[in-house]
Order: structure tokens, then sequence, then C-alpha cells
């Protein structure tokens, strides 16, 4: 006689549960619903219920509380490890002698600035940290990025990078807002690295209507959250290099990122950042998908992925070893 009652116990709390995760958490999924299959909920049909639109409420307050307290224990963290290098480390053997040496060789020291004038890589400190950010394109890229520049020149790559993330809908995930937060907790970052829009190729919402893709409106927002990404690093002296978008395999996304990149560029360049196309380095010589790669000693190896958007492993270490060239370490 107890089994029935308990399996009903059992479900009701699973549905309560169900329920108040709904409830609460109502705008992400609501965000989620229209970044993946770029249309409404069906949650979206309760708004016009007071106590529903409570819930809503609710969860964004309690989102914006759990973000303000991870920023603070962030700034703790970066107080303690600066206080702890200050107080702990001390000048290696090695480097005085390389300071000497310097010091010994005036001549050959006078020559390096214009040697480094000529040199057109942007110029990183080893020792200081980098941020990468972006969608699902550098979350594989940022695995073979991290370890050279850790175990190679002593530099912090902070890997923010979010997969089915874009500029298009920030109300899933803002980007603009989120580069502000990193840049504001890490202020020793010395260079940002952005690769972003496979998800982008999409109208916008804007309340209860949606912007066409590519239509004037459309433009001037996006690329008021460009604009709005540069201006943080800006206003920091942060260097930026910019990875465009490579020909894609799909439909919807061949033509539009040529246009996103014409973005991109113009947006960046004229911040005085890098804009560096990749399709040269995944095998394209113009707008053509390039799914294999002639490679010295390896023959023809697949660079892109099954699914026409995304990159092999191969593809994703060319990919790292291209942004390791466009730097110069110091």
């Amino acid at each position: 006689m107890l089994a029935p009652y308990s399996h009903r116990r059992i479900l009701a709390i699973l549905f309560g549960s169900m329920l108040l995760l709904f409830w609460v958490e109502q705008a992400a999924i609501n965000s989620y619903w229209r970044q993946t299959f770029h249309q409404p909920s069906l949650l979206e049909g309760l708004d016009a219920l007071p106590p529903w639109r409570e819930g809503g409420a609710l969860g964004v307050g309690l989102r914006m509380g759990s973000e303000a307290l991870q920023q603070r224990v962030g700034q703790w963290d970066r107080r303690m490890i600066d206080s702890l290098n200050a107080c702990c480390l001390r000048e290696q053997p090695a480097k005085r002698e390389s300071a000497a040496i310097a010091l010994a060789k005036p001549a050959a020291q006078a020559s390096a600035p214009a040697a480094a004038a000529l040199d057109r890589r942007l110029p990183v400190r080893e020792g200081l940290p980098v941020l990468l950010a972006g969608d699902s394109m550098m979350q594989g890229v940022a695995l073979h990025l991290l370890p050279p520049l850790y175990r190679q020149h002593q530099i912090k790559a902070i890997d923010a990078s979010k997969q089915s993330t874009g500029l298009t809908y920030p109300d899933f995930f803002n980007w603009p807002a989120t580069i502000e937060r990193q840049l504001a907790a890490n202020p020793k970052v010395q260079l940002l690295v952005v690769f972003i829009g496979a998800n982008d190729t999409w109208d916008m919402v804007s309340g209860n209507r949606y912007i066409r893709f590519a239509s004037p409106e459309w433009e001037q927002r996006y690329r008021e959250r460009i604009r709005s990404i540069l201006a943080s690093a800006g206003k920091r002296r942060v260097q930026v290099l910019w990875l465009g978008l490579p020909n894609m395999n799909r439909d919807k996304l061949k033509d539009g990122v040529h246009y996103l990149n014409g973005l991109y560029r113009e947006e960046v360049t004229a911040a005085g950042g890098r804009f560096l196309s990749t399709r040269e380095t995944l095998g394209s010589q113009d707008d053509a998908f390039t799914k294999f790669m002639t490679l010295p000693g390896q023959g023809e190896v697949a660079v892109r992925t099954a699914d026409g958007v995304h990159f092999t492993r191969q593809g994703q270490v060319l990919l790292a070893r291209r942004v390791l060239s466009e730097l110069r370490f110091e």
C-alpha cells in the first residue's frame, strides 16, 4: 500500500521542482530558445500573467546577485595573488644575469627598437595574461593556445569562450558586458583575442518583433556591440586581435559570414586593432568552403568537421599556430 503513495509523492516533488525551475529561470529558457531555434518559446505565452512574470523578475535578480558575488570573489582572489607575489617572489638569478649582460651590450640594444618598429607582429610581454573570447570556434582553438602560451612564455590565457553564443542575443549571453567585466577583473590583460560570429547570421529580437538579418537596423545594432567590445579594450590600452570567420558549408552561413567579416574588419581596423583572416589558414583562397588541405609531410588532411562550421583537431592547431605567428614575445 505504501509503494503507490511513495511514487506519487516522488512524482509530485519532481513536477513541483520542474515547475519552480521553469518559473524562476524563464528568462534564461526564453533566451536560450530564441538563440537556438530563432523563434519565441512556448513559455513566452505566459508572460501576460503577473504571477508568472514575478518568477522571471526573481530569477533575473538572483542571477545578478550571483554575478556580483563572483566578481567580488574574483577581485579578492586577484588581490591575494598580487599580495603573495609581492611578498614571496624574488628576482631570479637568471634574470639578474640577463640584465647584467644587457647592460654590457648597449650597442646591441640600440638596434632593437628599430627592428621592433619594422616587425608588424603584436608585441606581448611574457608573464602578462591575455583574454580569449568567442563561441565554440574559439573553444577549440583555445585548447591549443593555452599550453604554448604558458609553457613557452609564462603567459596565462584566460579562456572566456562559451559555445552557442554570439552578439545577436545579448539576453542569452552578453559578450560586451562579459568582456568589460573580465577586463575590469583582470587589469593586467594585454591582449584580447576574439573569434565569434558562427551563431550570428540570424534575425535579432527587439521586444516582440524581429529585426531582419543584415538590415540597416540590424547592422547598426551589431556594429554597436562590436564597438562596445573594442571600447572596453581601448580604454585600458588592451590590444585586439579579431579572427575573421572562415568559409562555411551551411547555406544560412555561406554569405552571412562574409558580410560579418566586413563589419569586423571595418570596426576593428578603425579602432586600431588587428583583423586576421582565417580562411587562408584553412586552405581557402576564395569564398569556397574547403574541408581538406594538403600539409607538408602529412598529405591531405581534414581541417573542418562534418557540420561545415567547426574544425578538426588539425584545423584547431593550424589556427592556434596562426594566432601565435601574429605575436612578438618580449
